[in-house]
């Protein structure tokens, strides 16, 4: 699992084709948005926008292969777990979009 801080409105890249951030963040939970196309599985390749209210500890499935899980909140940051497969790399979008 990667863990990445996050504010409300910025991004993390999830391979080429998924997008997560937080759009909302008070002290119980976080609103997360997730858009983009699912990675592997039956799914396979298929457009999706999605979003969920949650707590610490809570998850975010986005098909079989990745899920966002909400490791703290501070302030007005999120800490987000990401569980991807080795070969789909994670990051912040503002550096995935130099590359």
């Amino acid at each position: 699992m990667l863990a990445i801080t996050r504010k409300v409105d910025q991004w993390v890249q999830i391979g080429q084709s998924i997008a997560v951030a937080p759009t909302d963040i008070d002290a119980a939970a976080v609103r997360l948005i997730a858009r983009g196309r699912v990675i592997g599985g039956a799914d396979d390749g298929a457009a999706f926008e999605t979003t969920a209210d949650l707590a610490v500890g809570g998850e975010m499935r986005l098909g079989e292969h990745v899920v966002v899980t909400i490791l703290a909140i501070a302030g007005d940051e999120v800490r987000l777990g990401v569980q991807s497969p080795k070969h789909v790399r994670v990051d912040r979008k503002e550096r995935a979009d130099r590359k």
